[in-house]
């Protein structure tokens, strides 16, 4: 991450970045920028200051970034752990608020209750796994209704639901 903040600003020798630009730029937390330009800092690639009116410190080409740095080569190492998500912040005032615009209507359950009302004794059925928080919420709800006596488990291929009284 340091490179690319040094290469940044060696292009453009005029700018401060300060911790909020560095961890959009570099996708990074903006807790660690401070931690990870250290080194760079004590090896005189990188100055840090205090930006006065806002109070922020700040990161400006030092001089000992007089050639580009190189590109670190990555070694062979454990796989790198991604960062966590940097804190989702908006400026409130600037969120449009609209009128009149309907909620849209929640998608329908699927209706189970003609088919597990077919069922006979001994009768069974199989529905794709992905049905499974459906047909088990459905299968008790019936079960409740009607005392129908139902089982249900995962086999290849699916979820089986049986009568079995």
């Amino acid at each position: 991450m340091a490179w690319k903040v040094i290469q940044f600003l060696q292009a453009n020798r005029d700018e401060q970045l300060d911790a909020d630009l560095i961890s959009a730029k570099c996708d990074c937390a903006r807790a660690n920028v401070h931690t990870l330009l250290g080194p760079a800092v004590q090896a005189g690639l990188l100055v840090r200051s205090e930006d006065v009116p806002s109070g922020e410190l700040v990161y400006s080409v030092g001089k000992g970034a007089e050639r580009p740095p190189e590109k670190p080569t990555p070694t062979v190492s454990a796989p790198a752990r991604r960062s966590p998500a940097a804190p989702f912040r908006i400026d409130v005032g600037t969120v449009q608020i609209d009128k009149g615009v309907p909620v849209p209507g929640r998608k329908a359950p699927m209706d189970w209750t003609p088919l597990l009302g077919k069922l006979e004794v001994g009768d069974s059925f199989l529905v794709p796994t992905a049905a499974k928080s459906s047909i088990g919420t459905a299968v008790k709800a019936h079960k409740d209704s009607t005392g129908m006596v139902l089982t249900t488990r995962t086999v290849d291929g699916g979820i089986r639901v049986w009568r079995v009284a």
